[in-house]
């Protein structure tokens, strides 16, 4: 055999080798029968502590809101200016919490739109044991940004965050997995939440599902580690003017909150899906509140505004509250 075809087939045999190497190094580090490996997603979640819904009845205040994409300015203004923080040097996050027992909720949403996603994790991770610390409770749950940076970090739904992970030099993979507290808090957020009666979370469409039913399939996506799978137009993440859809909108609306045991279902995602654009407000005599009110200076159809459930006696009202510290009731009910 001439030596340079000798030399050909030596190549080619250790491409061969290297390739088949590789592939089988590949398929033990994907797992057998779809089962997560711990070098790759070392992240673990304890279900206890942070369940996929929690369930709360409190007489408690509760205050909501959604989608800051990156808003921290905004956020940090809305939130000093109705009372429920204070710039504090000493405290974790430059923010000391004021607001007393409320329980507080976010839909979700952090990241992407806006260019400071990065200092509004760091705020709410700092809020988070400062609430708790007064009988209160911080509730974020999950938006489809964060759903789909987690599911590819390459996404271009991510590019925001992404750019600015890499400009911390925090690599979005790794962080992506689990291997970092940013990456661990994000990855322990709730698919939803409720909260006496109300129930939040990012889109809405809870597709006539129970709790028990919903958080079984957000734990099989978080064990497994396929956060693309809670993504969809039909999503409890990603739907979008569900309740528009062809039959009557109040049946489904009366099903999907008798699944969940709730009567009003509180959701961002969609800033424009009621009008006018940028306000908290309601809508099916108050089974629909939408919180999205574009706060993000990237979509900047407001400049934020909080939910305000209380219980007055007998009755509960529902109170939205601007970043000027203006007032709407836009609910009351027993």
């Amino acid at each position: 055999m001439p030596r340079t075809i000798f030399r050909t087939v030596i190549i080619v045999l250790l491409t061969l080798a290297l390739g088949f190497s590789a592939a089988c190094k590949s398929a033990e580090q994907r797992g057998k029968k779809g089962k997560k490996n711990k070098e790759l997603y070392p992240y673990t979640r304890d279900w206890n502590q942070y369940p996929a819904i929690p369930e709360r009845t409190t007489t408690n205040e509760v205050i909501a809101f959604g989608d800051v994409h990156g808003g921290y300015d905004r956020l940090v203004a809305l939130l000093t200016k109705n009372g429920l923080i204070q710039a504090d040097a000493q405290a974790k996050g430059g923010y000391a919490w004021t607001g007393g027992n409320r329980i507080v909720v976010c839909t979700g949403d952090l990241i992407d739109k806006g260019s400071q996603a990065m200092q509004v994790i760091d705020l709410l991770m700092a809020l988070e044991g400062q609430i708790k610390a007064t009988g209160g409770e911080l509730i974020v749950t999950l938006g489809n940004h964060e759903a789909t940076f987690l599911a590819n970090p390459g996404a271009k739904k991510a590019d925001e965050f992404e750019a600015e992970l890499q400009a911390k030099d925090i690599d979005p993979v790794s962080l992506s997995r689990g291997a970092s507290p940013y990456g661990v808090w994000l990855m322990n957020r709730a698919y939803a939440a409720r909260v006496n009666d109300w129930f939040f979370s990012h889109s809405g469409n809870t597709s006539g599902k129970t709790i028990e039913q919903l958080s079984a399939e957000f734990k099989t996506a978080v064990e497994q580690g396929d956060w693309k799978a809670l993504l969809g137009e039909t999503s409890l993440l990603e739907s979008e003017k569900w309740w528009k859809g062809a039959g009557d909108a109040r049946t489904l609306l009366d099903r999907n909150l008798a699944a969940v045991k709730a009567k009003h279902l509180v959701f961002g995602h969609d800033p424009g899906a009621f009008e006018p654009k940028g306000n908290i407000d309601e809508d099916k005599e108050g089974r629909l509140v939408l919180i999205d009110t574009g706060m993000s200076p990237a979509v900047n159809y407001s400049k934020g505004a909080l939910l305000r459930i209380e219980t007055i006696g007998n009755e509960t009202i529902a109170t939205s509250v601007d970043a000027d510290g203006n007032k709407r009731e836009i609910w009351r009910g027993k």
